[in-house]
């Protein structure tokens, strides 16, 4: 079935081009003026009359409006020989032209995200565009190219000019020419859902059971590259490909990666599609950045079995200007997240000590919202009402995924666990077979064991905590008290200080919050703090030096600060404050870890959950 679908498809395609042109878009990445490149459309010939041009308001996995149309700073139209065309903007992400028909092109200048100007709506990296002249450039399309309103389902090309030693990293197959690369695309969808990095190439291809897999990197003072960044990727998909059934979904994908050494963002993270997942990542190097990757990548390339293949209605007919969220979120992301770090486990890359940490940290995330709002009326409200709610998604979603699978394994004696449910409703839905939002509960309810439908209605649709003390006792794991903890104690953390973006400068906010050593030294709300040990704090190195300290600084040692601090009049007054690191005293909530005499049952349970 799926190869008829593609000889249709590909028919489909072919007539449409050869009854029409299609719309084509062509960018120059020689030419870059203020962080802006021009877009030059030329539109589809068998559009007529008045026509809406839209930038997208939010694209598909962001669940944040973003507005991309506040980044186009000029836009017109440039009419044929003797004819008239007109533009009327309508709101932020829309014009209005005219007579399409007597356009020759569309002419637009577009402003790259990562520096714009306007800070008050902040896109996230790994969903933006960054033009670097000469340098880099990070083209998440829907940031780039607009779209006919009515026509996101008919094929475009897109030619990029660029430097002739530049490279176009992405999960799309291109023509490549001396200094130009075309694609010729079945849809605008295809177009969204497939970022392209241009730069000098830093690239790795490894193989993985059927599928090619490219990693591609940019790192500014190449002190990371795209074979390190293989290393440490190359294990997870293998482990990926066992855990879901010796295969995976994809025949080629591909790791695009921008991880700078200086950055003034702490927006770090990835953005998953069908063949491809971009990231921004701290290229801090070492084995802090190694276990990052193997997370985040794990997580965004699980992306292929949900959203991107096991999917609602809503996502699949995705409406990028009047989008409806699904209820659904805890598959989407809570699933994906859960599978980034069990596939770890299961494959001994982390022990089960580790992987329970990894599970109360969701616990303990997750006691930071709303337990009482049913997860599917979140997810639902996700982009205005419960916005403040959304990253419960990575919380609870994820635990919600653990009792599902510990759950299933109960019910089967060990037949049947959450990967085989995932490949099940893989077989029932696909990439061109959405469910129904209202159905999927019943669906998963056939296709396993009534105890399962209860479980998602009461604690996903419904508002009753889920039963996390019961279910890891399945598999013989236990609460342990809590209680208190000693901690380094360096003379500040992350939450006393602010930012001052403008003069790269950290400061104090409160006296109230400092630490015990913190208040020994002397430090005072307002002293900008310019050097810790010797080392200059600023934005470019603030992580590496804050974890050097978390990981080398034992108590009694010296600890020597230098801060501004301002008198009456504003001014800056260096001083030092010198003093020893100590302990400082936390509450530690309670833990998780296996019951001294667990029974055979519990054994074997875990042994199915965990494979240890």
């Amino acid at each position: 079935m799926r190869y008829l679908f593609i000889v249709l498809f590909s028919a489909v395609t072919l007539y449409a081009y050869a009854t029409g042109t299609p719309t084509r878009y062509e960018v120059n990445l020689n030419e870059v003026k203020n962080d802006e490149l021009k877009v030059t459309v030329w539109p589809a010939s068998t559009l007529s009359g008045d026509v809406l041009f839209r930038m997208p308001k939010i694209v598909p996995g962001t669940y944040s409006i973003y507005d991309f149309g506040r980044f186009v700073t000029s836009f017109d139209a440039v009419a044929k020989p003797g004819k008239k065309v007109s533009i009327e903007k309508l709101d932020v992400n829309t014009w209005n032209i005219k007579g399409i028909e007597n356009a020759e092109k569309i002419i637009y200048t577009v402003e790259d995200t990562w520096d714009t100007k306007d800070k008050s709506n902040w896109v996230f990296e790994p969903a933006g565009t960054n033009f670097e002249e000469g340098k880099n450039f990070v083209l998440n399309n829907h940031g780039v190219f607009g779209y006919f309103e009515g026509t996101t389902s008919n094929p475009l090309e897109i030619t990029v000019i660029r430097p002739e030693n530049f490279y176009g990293s992405s999960g799309l197959t291109f023509i490549q020419q001396k200094d130009r690369d075309q694609y010729k695309l079945p849809d605008y969808h295809t177009l969204v859902d497939s970022p392209i990095m241009y730069c000098v190439p830093d690239t790795t291809v490894i193989r993985v059971g059927n599928t090619s897999v490219l990693i591609s990197v940019y790192n500014d003072n190449k002190s990371v590259t795209s074979n390190y960044i293989s290393q440490q990727i190359e294990p997870i998909l293998n482990g990926i490909k066992d855990y879901l059934g010796g295969k995976l979904p994809v025949d080629k994908y591909a790791f695009i990666l921008y991880l700078p050494s200086t950055f003034t963002s702490f927006g770090f993270g990835a953005l998953e599609h069908n063949n491809s997942s971009m990231y921004f990542l701290p290229a801090m190097g070492g084995d802090y950045l190694g276990q990052m990757v193997k997370d985040v990548s794990a997580h965004e390339f699980f992306h292929i079995v949900t959203p991107l293949t096991v999917h609602s209605e809503e996502i699949h007919y995705f409406d990028y200007n009047n989008p409806k969220m699904s209820k659904h979120l805890w598959l989407y992301e809570g699933v994906t997240e859960y599978s980034s770090h069990h596939v770890q486990v299961r494959n001994n890359q982390i022990n089960m000590e580790q992987f329970l940490d990894v599970i109360q940290e969701k616990i303990s995330g997750a006691s930071n919202f709303n337990d009482t709002l049913p997860f599917t009326v979140m997810s639902e409200g996700c982009l205005d009402r419960y916005k403040n709610q959304y990253l419960n998604v990575y919380q609870k979603g994820a635990l919600i995924a653990m009792c599902l699978d510990l759950k299933l394994i109960q019910l089967s004696d060990g037949a049947m666990d959450l990967p085989q449910l995932m490949k099940k409703l893989s077989l029932e839905f696909g990439h061109q077979k959405p469910f129904k939002d209202d159905e999927l509960f019943d669906v998963i309810t056939r296709l396993t064991y009534p105890e399962i439908g209860e479980f998602l209605k009461k604690h996903v649709g419904g508002n009753q905590p889920l039963p996390l003390e019961e279910y890891l006792m399945y598999a013989g794991v236990a609460y342990t008290a809590g209680g208190t903890q000693e901690i380094t104690d360096f003379g500040l953390d992350f939450e006393n200080f602010g930012y001052d973006e403008k003069k790269d400068r950290f400061y104090i906010i409160s006296e109230a919050d400092l630490s015990p050593v913190g208040k020994a030294l002397g430090l005072r709300s307002g002293d900008v703090i310019q050097k810790i040990n010797g080392k200059e704090l600023k934005m470019e190195n603030v992580l590496e030096l804050y974890l050097n300290l978390y990981m080398n600084s034992k108590p009694a040692d010296v600890i020597v600060y230098e801060v501004g601090r301002p008198n009456k009049k504003g001014k800056l007054k260096t001083i030092t404050l010198k003093g020893k690191v100590g302990t400082k005293t936390i509450q530690k909530e309670g833990g998780l870890a296996s019951v001294e005499n667990p029974t055979s049952e519990q054994l074997k349970i875990r042994k199915a959950w965990i494979g240890q």
